[in-house]
């Protein structure tokens, strides 16, 4: 066999395989894209959030600089007339309290996060869709799923 084809065919047929395999994943993500939501939670709330989306009768959500503006009431909880905006996105999280807006990180597992677990389903009930997610820090939210720490494993 022609080592020149043989050596194309080491590379093209791999290339070939990854891209029928993961290209519909990238595809999705590239073409999935939506500005982020910002989300202004009530300054020292700690707890599951839920927001409910599709709720006839309540307000729509408004926007702030093509964003969508997710502002919880003090118990963690929103319901709006809003849909559920489709696609990924990169939300953005606030402590809120009056005028003032403290950033909150998303960053994973032993790297100071403070929102955790996030849920989306559909509910049977008056909203079309829900999202929920915890917020605290790494050990609240271990604490809050696993109370007897079976499987907790501390940062190092």
């Amino acid at each position: 066999m022609n080592p020149r084809l043989l050596a194309y065919l080491v590379v093209a047929v791999p290339v070939l395989i990854c891209g029928l395999l993961f290209g519909p994943f990238i595809w999705d993500l590239v073409t999935q894209r939506r500005p982020p939501d910002r989300i202004l939670i009530p300054n020292g709330y700690v707890g599951w959030t839920q927001i409910d989306f599709g709720v006839k009768g309540a307000p729509p959500l408004p926007r702030e600089q093509r964003r969508l503006l997710i502002a919880l009431r003090p118990d963690g909880t929103l319901q709006t007339s809003s849909l559920r905006p489709e696609g990924f996105g990169k939300d953005e999280y606030f402590y809120a309290s009056g005028t003032s807006r403290f950033p909150l990180s998303t960053s994973g597992v032993c790297k100071g996060g403070m929102i955790w677990g996030l849920i989306t389903g559909q509910d049977a009930g008056e909203a079309a869709e829900y999202e929920k997610f915890f917020v605290g820090t790494e050990d609240q939210f271990r604490h809050e799923v696993d109370p007897s720490a079976k499987n907790y494993s501390p940062c190092e």
